[in-house]
């Protein structure tokens, strides 16, 4: 199914929100800054009172609780009551930091930024089944604010560690993506590796809803090359 037209501005709106509002928020009650998928959207996981902070379509919500509609990074720090700052602790490859600047979130690419992130989670749930032993140790499913992927480190069993995710898109590639990327290269050719990190398969080379079990077996052929 093709991407809406409108999805790269309001993915980048929607990775501008993570980075300086949400991360930031869930950094200032827990001192962690990792997100997960919410099935509709992204958020912070559940805080000790069972509350949560997510972005669902064009809003910003504290769940339960009130909402607001995403409008600018200023508005949706204080709605949070987040101190906003071009340094949110975070990282330091982070997007543009514009607090004023309208944030352009299209209702239908948000959810279709959502939905590949369920995708993902469900592809990340599935790894230690499909590695076996091959995966010695996988670490829990993140989603990063700095660039936004939703990722896992896997220990495999001889002794390397492979980062392993997926993206809605960046600087790199446009359109979402799912990748394997070994942290030590050496010794890496073939076709199979075709990105400066490692390996790379695009969202519009899979099968029409058949990404999960796409990116699954695109995901075994790197751990079988390694």
């Amino acid at each position: 199914m093709p991407l809406p037209s409108a999805y790269v501005t309001t993915r980048d709106s929607l990775h501008m929100l993570a980075c300086y509002v949400v991360a930031p928020a869930r950094k200032a009650r827990t001192g962690r800054i990792g997100l997960r998928p919410t099935g509709e959207g992204f958020g912070t996981p559940p805080f000790d009172d069972g509350s949560r902070i997510v972005v669902r379509g064009d809003r910003l919500a504290v769940d339960p609780g009130e909402e607001v509609a995403i409008t600018t990074l200023r508005a949706g720090a204080s709605f949070l009551g987040v101190e906003l700052s071009s340094d949110p602790g975070v990282g330091t490859e982070l997007p543009p930091f514009r607090p004023d600047r309208d944030l352009q979130v299209d209702v239908n690419a948000s959810h279709a930024v959502g939905k590949w992130y369920r995708i993902g989670q469900s592809v990340l749930d599935q790894l230690s089944g499909r590695l076996g032993e091959r995966a010695a140790k996988i670490s829990e499913a993140q989603l990063w604010p700095e660039h936004f992927d939703l990722a896992v480190t896997v220990e495999s069993a001889r002794a390397k560690k492979v980062n392993v995710g997926v993206s809605p898109g960046d600087s790199f590639v446009d359109e979402p993506y799912v990748y394997v990327g070994p942290q030590d290269l050496d010794g890496l050719d073939g076709g199979y590796w075709n990105a400066p990190f490692g390996a790379f398969l695009t969202y519009s080379s899979m099968e029409e809803d058949e990404q999960a079990a796409s990116a699954l077996d695109f995901i075994d052929r790197g751990f079988a090359l390694l």
